[in-house]
C-alpha cells in the first residue's frame, strides 16, 4: 500500500513539474497587441491579443509587450518587471481608465525579478467618463506605483484624472523616470512622489505639466529628484512643492508660470530643500515661497523679480564657480 501511495506521489509531482515546465515554455520574451487582436491567442506578431491584461500573462518576467496600431488596449495591473511600447509611426496606443487607475504597478520582493523594473512608452492614458458623462473625468492616477524598484515613463500622455497624473507611494527605495510626457488636466498632482522609507530617487526631464487641480510636482517626503528642462504651468498650487521630511529638489531650465505659487519648500520637521538655476518662474501668484519652512535657493541664472504677483524671496543666493 505504501509502494502505490509512493508512486502516485512521484506521477503527481511529475505531473506539476512538467505543468510548470508548460506553463513557462507558453511564455514569450516578447508578444504583441493589436486592435483586430484576441486574447485568446498566443500573442506572437501574426497572432496577437487584443489587450495589455491578455498579453501580459503570456510574456515572460522583464519581457515586452509591443503594439501593432493604434488603439484601446485597456487599464493594467502590473506584478512582475515588464516593458509595454505602445508603438510610433501611425500612431499610439490608448488606454481609457473610466473610474479607476490606467496602470497599477505592485512587484513584490521576488528572487525570481531581482530588476521589479516597469517601462511604459509611447501610450495615452486618458481618464475621462465614460459614455453620458459629457465633460466629466472619473479615472483616478493615470499611473500608481506603489510597490517595486523602478518606473520609467518615456514619450506619454496623461490626461483627464480626478486624483494624479502619476502617484508615487511606495515603502522602500524606489526610482522614478519621466521624460518627454505630457501630464494635464489633473484634478490633484501631475506627480506626487514620496515614501515611508528609504528614499524615491527621481529623474524629471523635458516634461509638459499643466492645468492640475493641486501641485505640477510634489515631494511629499524622502525624496531626491532632478527636474530639468520642463514647463509648469496653470496649477492651482504650486509648480514644484515639498511636504512632509528630508526632500532635496534640484531644477534647471523650468518656465513655470500662471501657479499659485512658483516653488514652495515646506518643512515637516527635517528640512526641505529646493535648488533651482536657469528658470523662468512668472505670472504667478507667489514666486517662491517659505512661509512653511525649508529652503530654495537660488543657484545663478533665475529671473523672479517684479514678475509675480509676489515675487517672495530665495533663501540665499549662490554663483556657480
Amino acid at each position: 500500500m505504501s509502494k502505490l501511495r509512493f508512486t502516485v506521489q512521484t506521477l503527481a509531482f511529475v505531473a506539476f513539474t512538467l505543468a510548470l515546465s508548460s506553463l513557462a515554455h507558453a511564455q514569450a520574451t516578447r508578444t504583441w497587441v493589436s486592435g483586430i487582436g484576441d486574447d485568446a491567442n498566443p500573442c506572437s506578431r501574426t497572432a496577437p491579443c487584443k489587450t495589455f491584461a491578455g498579453a501580459i500573462s503570456k510574456t515572460f518576467i522583464n519581457g515586452e509587450i509591443d503594439v501593432l496600431d493604434p488603439g484601446g488596449y485597456g487599464t493594467l495591473t502590473i506584478t512582475k518587471s515588464i516593458t509595454i511600447d505602445g508603438g510610433t509611426g501611425s500612431g499610439w496606443a490608448s488606454v481609457l481608465a473610466s473610474g479607476t487607475n490606467g496602470f497599477n504597478i505592485n512587484i513584490p520582493v521576488s528572487a525570481n525579478d531581482p530588476l521589479r523594473q516597469v517601462i511604459l512608452k509611447h501610450i495615452s492614458i486618458n481618464g475621462t467618463g465614460s459614455s453620458g458623462t459629457i465633460g466629466t473625468r472619473t479615472g483616478i492616477n493615470g499611473i500608481n506605483f506603489t510597490q517595486g524598484s523602478a518606473l520609467i515613463v518615456q514619450d506619454c500622455q496623461i490626461f483627464n484624472f480626478t486624483t494624479n497624473g502619476i502617484v508615487v507611494a511606495v515603502g522602500a527605495n524606489a526610482n522614478l523616470k519621466v521624460n518627454n510626457t505630457s501630464i494635464e488636466s489633473i484634478g490633484g498632482d501631475g506627480i506626487h512622489m514620496g515614501t515611508t522609507a528609504g528614499q524615491v530617487v527621481a529623474k524629471i526631464e523635458s516634461n509638459q505639466i499643466q492645468d492640475c487641480g493641486g501641485d505640477a510636482i510634489e515631494a511629499a517626503g524622502l525624496v531626491r529628484a532632478g527636474v530639468r528642462n520642463t514647463v509648469l504651468s496653470h496649477i492651482t498650487d504650486s509648480g514644484i512643492k515639498t511636504s512632509g521630511n528630508d526632500n532635496i529638489v534640484n531644477a534647471d531650465d523650468l518656465f513655470v508660470s500662471y501657479c499659485g505659487t512658483g516653488l514652495k519648500s515646506n518643512n515637516g520637521g527635517t528640512p526641505s530643500h529646493i535648488r533651482v538655476s536657469d528658470s523662468i518662474i512668472a505670472q504667478n501668484g507667489t514666486g517662491v515661497s517659505t512661509a512653511l519652512g525649508g529652503t530654495i535657493d537660488s543657484v545663478q541664472g533665475n529671473s523672479l523679480t517684479g514678475l509675480n504677483g509676489v515675487d517672495g524671496s530665495f533663501s540665499s543666493t549662490q554663483v556657480k564657480q
